[in-house]
């Protein structure tokens, strides 16, 4: 599928990839997980129905409902801290429901190349709601994905919203497509977590330089990845990088401080750990084409 246009305008970053000290080896720590379900009318919010569809996949649920907030634990995902054990919980934040208004940096409407609609739908969204983990952090990944897709897919479907924003991933996406990925092929987990953009290095149409990168995959503690080049096609370049990623998922960070990794056409390219040259600041693995 050819999701980057070659032609269409992307953005331009001038800054150097500055290699991370041998000494001072930072990681990707998880983070707190956060998507905003997007209506453009007034949600509607049956937390009795949510709770019922979502005990047809999950039956041990404790819940405490307000106005502001619905707050689901579950019992089954122990989270181990230093002086306590607590379920882990998923919760939905309720803005004041007369009041219209959505926020989203504008980072947003910036790298959605696989849903074309996607700007046009979500501008065109007026209320919001927030689904956060708490209490989840140090579930193995792998669980908490689960749990929180889960969660996710059950409210999409309840609650039928215009467009979902993922704030780890940065893009807006289509419900439909992520509930029906996640129905259909669990193997595509990372879609609603992460993205790969695209950015001009350089603007020179003699010396055409683009970074493409992952970014998502550090909310969950692993590394994300970059690339720069100069004569490969964007398109093969993003598969490749989303191949790096569920790679990653699949086997853990077993990537070592300098290591290689298959590039394209059965060739090896050489891979470094490196602080991230586009925001957010992460650690990544930087691939290096030969």
């Amino acid at each position: 599928m050819n999701l980057f246009n070659p032609f269409k305008k992307k953005n331009t970053i001038t800054a150097d990839i500055e290699p991370i000290a041998e000494d001072n080896q930072p990681q990707n720590f998880p983070e707190m997980l956060m998507t905003k379900l997007l209506f453009s009318g007034k949600p509607n919010l049956n937390a009795d129905q949510i709770l019922a569809e979502l005990k047809k996949q999950i039956t041990n649920i404790d819940h405490s409902f307000s106005t502001s907030s619905l707050i689901f634990s579950f019992p089954d995902y122990p989270v181990q801290l230093t002086d306590a054990t607590l379920p882990a919980q998923l919760n939905i934040l309720i803005p004041d429901r007369n009041e219209a208004g959505v926020g989203l940096p504008d980072t947003a409407f910036t790298q959605n190349w696989h849903w074309p609609e996607a700007n046009e739908i979500a501008q065109s969204c007026q209320y919001e709601i927030l689904i956060t983990d708490l209490m989840s952090r140090s579930l193995p990944y792998k669980a908490r994905v689960n749990l929180f897709m889960d969660f996710l897919t059950t409210v999409i479907r309840v609650t039928e919203p215009n467009a979902v924003y993922t704030f780890h991933g940065d893009k807006i996406l289509n419900p439909i497509a992520i509930t029906n990925l996640w129905e259909t092929d669990k193997l595509q987990a990372l879609y609603a977590f992460c993205n790969v953009r695209l950015f001009n290095v350089s603007n020179d149409p003699q010396n055409r330089e683009l970074l493409m990168d992952t970014i998502g995959m550090h909310a969950l503690g692993l590394p994300d990845f970059q690339i720069r080049f100069t004569a490969f096609n964007e398109n093969e370049m993003a598969n490749l990088l989303w191949s790096y990623a569920y790679h990653v998922y699949e086997y853990g960070d077993i990537i070592e401080e300098v290591d290689t990794m298959e590039g394209l056409a059965g060739s090896k390219w050489k891979c470094v750990k490196q602080l991230s040259l586009v925001a957010p600041e992460r650690v990544v693995v930087n691939v290096i084409p030969a």
